[in-house]
């Protein structure tokens, strides 16, 4: 009844937040307009994810005060307050791709503070300190992942929601006993769920990067906590999708001498949508696959490579249909 409160509480209050955002995004005319790079054809209000963070901020703090006196997670919470400050400039005017990345390896360095003491990704295969370099630059990757992959109505919300599921239950197949990183998850569903009511297909708002980086920050602590318990595949299945799509992408795109920061219609999931001709067919189908993934992710704890197999099985049949639906741009 708790876990299902949480949810409710931060769904409610995440819908009501974002809908008071739009009207003051509207207002201050801090809307994303169309160019020739992009999936939508009106203005949109741009940075609704300031909206999650004033559910998900407090309701981090007020879990930590309750459950182990704030202290052990603090530096999380540091973390998604620096990562929102610098995107919310960068959503504003634009800041320099050194000082971002630089906030973004700061946050995950403190980030790994919230982790158990000697946690490590590959246990003993290498020096702590390199381990730890490998988890820190990853999860700063990731960060900018979940960033480049927010190119299409609704997508962000879907992952978000399929990945909070998935670490969820993976942490009750193992018997992780985490009452802060469950509570996470929850709030993480929640304020996604009322969200989407105005991010699905067509759009009335975009969470912006002051949304999407602090949700990558976010998740990639849950994904971390599960490799930290020894169970790094399972938590590499999971957003296996959001992995292979914009590692492909990015690959390409720097094999033909484009800058690769720069926005773009080129993902598997961007030429789908173009192809469909709406957003919403293809992120249901993401949805449909990231289940299939959370299946493969129960079944790694117990069989890594099985689990795995099938995991990269789902992903490329994926990536096949998207690349048969797609449009050339």
């Amino acid at each position: 009844m708790i876990d299902l409160a949480v949810i409710l509480l931060s769904f409610l209050a995440s819908l009501a937040l974002t809908g008071w955002y739009r009207k003051a995004l509207t207002r201050q005319n801090r809307l994303d307009r169309p160019n020739e790079r992009s999936m939508h054809a009106v203005p949109v209000p741009r940075g609704g994810g300031g909206a999650l963070l004033l559910v998900l901020i407090p309701g981090m703090i007020i879990a930590g005060l309750r459950l182990d006196g704030l202290a052990t997670h603090a530096t999380l919470v540091a973390g998604t307050v620096s990562l929102a400050l610098i995107s919310r400039i960068d959503d504003a005017r634009g800041v320099s791709a050194k000082l971002r990345l630089s906030i973004h390896l700061l946050a995950a360095l403190f980030g790994t503070l919230a982790l158990p003491p000697h946690a490590t990704l590959f246990g003993d295969t290498l020096p702590f300190a390199l381990d730890r370099a490998v988890m820190i630059v990853g999860w700063a990757w990731f960060m900018n992942l979940y960033n480049f992959m927010d190119g299409i109505d609704g997508i962000t919300g879907v992952e978000t929601v399929s990945l909070a599921t998935g670490i969820c239950l993976v942490m009750g197949a193992i018997g992780l006993n985490d009452p802060f990183l469950s509570t996470l998850t929850l709030l993480l569903t929640g304020v996604s769920l009322g969200f989407l009511a105005f991010n699905w297909h067509p759009a009335k708002i975009f969470l912006g990067d002051v949304g999407s980086v602090p949700l990558g920050f976010l998740t990639g602590f849950g994904l971390l906590s599960l490799a930290a318990h020894g169970h790094l595949v399972a938590a590499l299945i999971l957003p296996l999708y959001y992995l292979a799509d914009s590692g492909i992408t990015i690959t390409k795109r720097a094999l033909r001498g484009e800058k690769i920061w720069q926005a773009h219609r080129q993902h598997f999931y961007q030429r789908a949508a173009l192809g469909a001709g709406r957003h919403d067919t293809v992120v249901l189908r993401i949805a449909l696959a990231n289940a299939a993934l959370i299946g493969a992710s129960l079944l790694a704890v117990f069989h890594p490579l099985t689990g795995l197999a099938i995991g990269a099985a789902v992903v490329a049949f994926l990536l096949w249909n998207m690349q048969k639906r797609s449009r050339v741009v």
